[in-house]
């Protein structure tokens, strides 16, 4: 219970008592920051007032997003874990039983450059089709269009374990990035229809770390599946494993997951009411146009949006790139069969694990600044790297692998709800966070270049390239926080004003 009611809402305020309420805090316009007021307010004793639903106190608005995360969050990390060990499982099979030369390489006669296009040949539809297929939560269901993607996705999935040349799997790989777009940047989009951006970061951080897990539990099915050759190689048994529950899942995503709040049958009436008046009226709305042009021009003129891009680009390559190769750098790092190379790609996924969850429950719980996280985030990257050139130890370059895989990461999570909240309007975000993610598909397409096997084993122009990128991205992190003045340095400024001392 609040130790002291609000105030009735038909008595009038005076400017007086306004100014002086300690719990409120003013720009120099005289215009109260809802932000700053947040970050200096007892959680315990906030209450909000909204629009034909009246006061809600903070454990009423808990009790419903719990009601809302049970509901929704559950589903989404399992549908994403199954969809990262999809997209990756082409890492795991790159090695597979290559001892007994019964690995995809070797029956389909790959070269090194025939391997690094199949890797990327899935990200050129996929990154292209992404803004697109991210609309299409809005204009369809988004229990229909997750739903369809992970069928069609699925399907193909199985149709890889049954090529027999290059052009096969090329044709595949291409088929099956077109059916996956639109999937994760789309379960951000759907969650901005339900949740303020402020409350994102746990959530995505949540949902995001299950595709981490993707990495632990691949390896784990690669190793498994290294013993199960027979009638077919290990890597066919692979793709077929992993396609099937991908299908079963879509199906079923067209009877679980929920749309909009608007419909949403597991909801009240007043939760429902409460859920849709918090949002911004700049949110992604049901009830708003799928496409509006002003709002696409307005984003493109938007300097943040150039800034997050660059963000993400060169944390795509710099960051991400290693991740779609580390299988086989472990194992050109020294380490004795490809099996207990799989085993070895198990860690760095947990470690991403832990690590992304302890973050966003930092960032959303503890207020920490997701600017500078995800610039501590990058300089740690670095540092591993600077090790991973410099240092010849086995061990030491192991654990420097780990740690980098971890921290990049964390890296797109922590910055998501920024980026979302930077996007105004139905069309704008749905944009911006489609073209943002497909940016990051650059790491697919250019890492496994970067990382060729014939920079191995110590992969030192790689890794050089890699330092380059991650500095650009620590650049245009800081740009992105100055520009939406969220670094910190402001809000500091105000309050000390407030508080007398300026």
């Amino acid at each position: 219970m609040c130790s002291e009611l609000p105030p009735s809402p038909t008595a009038p305020v005076t400017k007086a008592e306004k100014y002086s309420d300690p719990t409120r805090v003013f720009n120099s316009d005289g215009v109260e920051n809802s932000k700053l007021e947040l970050s200096i307010e007892s959680k315990s004793e906030q209450i909000i007032g909204l629009e034909d639903v009246g006061v809600v106190s903070q454990e009423e608005l808990r009790k419903i997003h719990r009601k809302i995360d049970k509901r929704i969050l559950p589903w989404l990390c399992i549908t994403y874990l199954v969809m990262r060990i999809d997209l990756n499982n082409i890492t795991n099979a790159a090695i597979l039983d290559e001892e007994r030369g019964d690995d995809i390489k070797t029956q389909l006669q790959l070269t090194a450059q025939d391997w690094a296009w199949a890797i990327a040949c899935f990200y050129y539809p996929y990154g292209f089709l992404e803004p697109f297929s991210t609309l299409f939560i809005k204009s369809t269901t988004p229990s229909f269009w997750i739903g369809r993607i992970m069928v069609t996705w699925g399907i193909i999935v199985c149709c890889i374990a049954t090529v027999q040349n290059y052009a096969g799997l090329i044709s595949t790989r291409v088929l099956l990035g077109a059916a996956e777009a639109g999937y994760y940047p789309g379960v951000i989009y759907y969650l901005a229809f339900w949740f303020k951006p402020e409350e994102l970061a746990l959530r995505v951080a949540v949902f995001y770390s299950f595709g981490q897990v993707s990495g632990f539990v691949g390896g784990f099915l690669a190793f498994a599946v290294s013993f199960a050759s027979g009638v077919l190689p290990g890597w066919r048994w692979l793709f077929l494993i992993e396609g099937i529950p991908a299908i079963l899942m879509g199906l079923a995503t067209f009877f679980i997951l929920p749309d909009f709040p608007q419909t949403a049958k597991f909801l009240h009436d007043k939760e429902r009411e409460v859920v849709i008046q918090r949002l911004s009226k700049n949110a992604p709305s049901k009830m708003a146009k799928t496409w509006d042009r002003r709002q696409v021009v307005k984003l493109f003129r938007d300097p943040t949006f150039w800034t997050f891009s660059a963000t993400w680009f060169c944390h795509a390559i710099g960051g991400f790139g290693l991740s779609y190769v580390l299988p086989t750098v472990i194992y050109d790092l020294g380490f004795t069969t490809t099996a207990l190379s799989n085993v070895l790609s198990m860690p760095p996924s947990l470690a991403t694990f832990v690590l992304l969850n302890l973050l966003g429950w930092l960032v959303q719980m503890r207020k920490w600044n997701p600017y500078w996280v995800a610039i501590g985030l990058e300089i740690m990257n670095i540092i591993c790297y600077v090790l991973l050139l410099t240092v010849n130890d086995v061990i030491i370059r192991y654990l420097a692998l780990l740690v980098s895989t971890a921290t990049a990461g964390s890296v797109y999570p922590i910055l998501w709800p920024n980026r979302v909240k930077a996007a105004h309007g139905t069309t704008a975000a749905g944009i911006a966070i489609g073209i943002t993610n497909a940016l990051a598909q650059f790491s697919g397409i250019l890492g496994p270049q970067v990382f060729l096997s014939v920079y191995g084993p110590t992969y030192k122009f790689s890794f050089l390239v890699c330092v380059g990128l991650l500095a650009g991205a620590v650049i245009f992190i800081a740009m992105s926080g100055a520009l939406l003045a969220e670094l910190g340095f402001q809000r500091t400024k105000v309050i000390d004003k407030q508080r007398g001392r300026g």
